[in-house]
């Protein structure tokens, strides 16, 4: 078994601001795999990542 990280990020339906969460997106993937442990740093990553874009994120860790 092992662990995954889901995160939902909303975005609105239009080309702007589906841009815009793509490059967020892809900034929060970057920091995540640049963490040795995400399972240790997820939070502070996500902290982090709301404060910085002022995005609220949802996510979950599963099995």
């Amino acid at each position: 078994m092992k662990t995954v990280l889901v995160i939902n990020l909303e975005v609105k339906d239009n080309h702007d601001e589906a841009s815009v969460g793509a490059r967020h997106t892809l900034d929060l993937c970057q920091q995540i795999e640049a963490a040795k442990s995400w399972e240790e740093s997820v939070d502070d990553i996500i902290a982090g990542f709301e404060k910085q874009h002022r995005r609220k994120l949802m996510f979950s860790v599963s099995y």
